[in-house]
């Protein structure tokens, strides 16, 4: 069998501490607080005065006006791919793929933006909405010639986005990836983040008796991952290997941490599984450890309920001490610290634990403790219920009898089946996919002129109509951001086709998948003018969880207990593309049974200053659900692709689902797909959806991925959704 495996070549990381990996390591070692006063803004009353914040701001001198988030993330990535031999190597970078991962972006340029009138701002603050837009200028800076991703899930978004890289890398999508996460304390953040009231005017005092909650910090963190195909040596030795990953969601409650921690646990268990290792062969578990009381003793329980006998003696560290709580780089930099305690057989100690808790029973490592480590597992958490594991482990997986599980390549198993058994779909054209499809047959656009809001000039658009949750199901909520309604209402449509029942679901671990380039950027707008106009302390603690961007696809995972794999892609137009391309390798690989997977975008007013353009803008959401049963599917997906250019995505998918190009029948595209997709099948007949119910953004692939199904073409059919610097192709076949 063909074997793969996953090592880490480079890592960089900007912190409180300052520039680099070592300064990172020194500090934890010598326990040094890296957090003082938030001192950047003005405060307005708010009692959270802690922070870690950089006193510096890189210098990156291909980019001299970078905002202090893209310098944090550029330095990191830099320093990763020094190490890695890699900078200034043009024809190695042309093979690396960019994922960003990110609570909220680069929000002080968002902040700007909503704080001055829009005809005074530069392009990149309009951009700057979109957190995809940092990912493109971060890979034109180091001529990075991979796709440009993004994703988001809260404080889980770095560690989630090296499972997501690890996915896309033992399938045989990508050859390298690196992976930044990155955020920074803002006026916006700030007075959301002290208005959930989870934060300690003291110490953070991971699992100690007294905790009384976390401070959140600012930096970035960057690892350059690369696969490694049959005996491929790599010279020199990877600093580790990557063997097992997982993503989940709670299913719970928004903020709320799952009783026993069952997200934890989840993942935790379904990265040892594909390892290839039990709970005895961890040697060292640096833990999410917040330091709130909920967090950590459910993370306890979670770890006890995963490792049972061997809990105790297992050495456990969270870094958060000293250097505070990262918020999209926490996990990233967690991974970081990880790889280095392998490195050096050593575990940096855990600050600021002084009295035991009985809740918290764990062997919690108070100082610098030389342990011989072989496999070390990093577990993050984050709002909206988000959950991710990773384990890295020293040796060769080739070279280690346990880990011959880990070093199955995936792209190499034989695939499983993935069928279509159930769609929703809501956009200007209709509520649901009977209202669609009349629409379709007519033909006639659902373009008018913008009512829900006022924005100058009223422009034409693809405007939804109210809808109708109670009338789906759906159970009633305080407040709902309407990216939030659409995907809810869209996943209630498609789960009810499907048939599929929350034994199912929970049997299954049935999980969710989205995409979107805005999220939720209405309740941020909303949110920010409370700021604006009443002070950072009388903003509605309300709002502030329902404006980050993952909120939708985690608010769907607690209505319906879709507690499986979980991920959240802010790829711009390729963003549900993403979405549905990894559920689909989640599948085909035997890693998952049933998922759904979708996405959606919003009408905002910062969303049409962000993308003015000629083809009107419009809102939607789709989603469809995926499984291995064929009983009663719609269709079947056979095959898909990402690659960097329309035409290779093109190649490869027609080539994986053994078609030419005259077995087409009708192909979806978006607007910079059209121009060369006409080109590659002047025969076909090729389909813009924009036309009619204009540019949904995110979600585009999987909205024409529904359209196309409501159509029901004799014979396969194709889906292209591209951007400038990638494209996702999926071959479907209607039943």
């Amino acid at each position: 069998m063909n074997k793969s495996r996953i090592a880490i070549r480079g890592l960089g990381a900007v912190t409180p501490y300052g520039e680099g990996v070592n300064t990172l390591w020194q500090g934890l070692l010598k326990t040094t607080s890296a957090l003082g006063l938030c001192d950047r803004f003005d405060l307005g009353g708010l009692s959270c005065a802690t922070a870690g914040l950089l006193r510096s701001t890189p210098v990156i001198p291909e980019i001299p006006q970078a905002s202090r988030a893209l310098a944090f993330a550029a330095a990191a990535c830099r320093e990763a791919l020094t190490e890695a031999g890699l900078l200034n190597q043009p024809e190695a970078c042309r093979s690396i793929t960019l994922i960003t991962a990110s609570n909220f972006g680069d929000m002080e340029s968002v902040e700007k933006t909503l704080a001055s009138p829009y005809e005074s701002h530069e392009p990149y603050q309009r951009a700057a909405c979109a957190q995809a837009s940092l990912s493109e200028i971060l890979a034109n800076t180091f001529h990075l010639r991979g796709p440009r991703l993004a994703v988001s899930l809260s404080c889980a978004s770095g560690a989630s986005a090296i499972s997501t890289a690890a996915q896309l890398l033992a399938n045989g999508r990508i050859k390298r990836v690196l992976v930044v996460g990155y955020d920074v304390i803002s006026p916006f953040s700030w007075s959301g983040l002290c208005s959930l009231r989870t934060m300690t005017k003291e110490h953070v005092r991971p699992f100690d008796l007294h905790r009384s909650g976390t401070i959140f910090s600012e930096g970035a963190a960057a690892l350059l991952l690369e696969r490694l195909d049959d005996e491929a040596e790599l010279k020199p030795a990877p600093l580790a290997y990557l063997t097992g990953w997982a993503t989940g969601n709670n299913g719970f409650h928004l903020t709320a941490p799952a009783v026993r921690g069952a997200g934890s646990a989840f993942v935790m268990r379904e990265a040892l599984k594909l390892a290839g290792l039990e709970p005895p062969h961890i040697d060292h578990i640096n833990a999410h450890g917040t330091g709130t009381q909920p967090n950590d003793e459910t993370e306890t329980q979670a770890i006890k309920d995963v490792f049972g006998s061997v809990a105790s003696t297992i050495p456990v560290t969270s870094v958060k001490g000293t250097i505070g709580h990262l918020l999209g780089a926490a996990g990233a930099i967690e991974i970081i610290v990880s790889v280095l305690s392998l490195q050096h057989n050593l575990i940096p100690p855990t600050a600021n634990y002084e009295t035991p808790d009985p809740a918290c029973d764990l062997d919690i490592v108070t100082s610098p403790r030389t342990v011989a480590l072989h496999h070390v597992l990093s577990n993050s958490a984050g709002f909206g219920g988000c959950n991710s594991a990773v384990i890295l482990s020293k040796r060769d997986p080739l070279k280690h009898p346990t880990l011959s599980h880990a070093s199955s390549n995936l792209s190499q198993m034989p695939a499983s089946p993935v069928y279509i058994t159930g769609m929703g779909a809501l956009c200007s054209l209709g509520n649901d996919r009977h209202e669609i499809a009349i629409a379709l047959r007519e033909g006639e656009a659902a373009l008018a002129p913008l009512s829900r809001f006022s924005y100058p000039g009223s422009p034409v658009v693809g405007e939804m109509t109210a809808v109708d949750l109670a009338g789906s199901g759906v159970s009633k909520k305080s407040y709902l951001d309407p990216a939030s309604a659409l995907f809810l209402a869209a996943t209630a449509q498609a789960l009810l086709q499907s048939g599929l029942t929350p034994e199912v679901a929970s049997r299954d671990a049935v999980g969710i998948l989205a995409g979107t380039s805005y999220g939720c950027l209405e309740t941020a707008e909303i949110f920010f003018a409370d700021y604006l106009s009443k002070g950072p302390r009388l903003v509605k603690p309300l709002l502030f969880p329902h404006a980050y961007t993952n909120t939708p696809v985690s608010l769907a995972a607690m209505e319906w207990e879709l507690r499986g794999h979980h991920d959240n892609h802010l790829s711009n137009d390729t963003a549900s593309g993403m979405a549905l391309l990894q559920a689909f390798d989640l599948i085909a690989s035997g890693r998952a049974r049933t998922l759904v997977a979708g996405g959606v975008e919003a009408l905002s007013p910062l969303r049409l200053h962000a993308k003015q353009q000629a083809v009107p803008l419009g809102e939607a959401a789709a989603t469809v659900v995926l499984s291995t049963d064929s009983r009663g599917a719609l269709a079947r997906l056979i095959a898909c692709s990402l690659s960097t250019t329309l035409l290779q995505a093109v190649e490869q998918v027609l080539q994986e689902g053994k078609l030419t190009r005259e077995a087409i029948t009708a192909i979806y595209v978006n607007q910079p797909a059209n121009a060369e997709a006409r080109e590659l099948f002047p025969q076909s007949t090729i389909l813009l959806p924009e036309t009619l119910c204009g540019d949904v953004a995110g979600a585009s692939t999987s909205l024409h991925l529904c359209l196309g199904l409501l159509s029901n073409p004799q014979g396969p059919f194709l889906i292209l959704t591209g951007t400038p610097s990638a494209t996702v192709a999926f071959l479907v076949q209607t039943y």
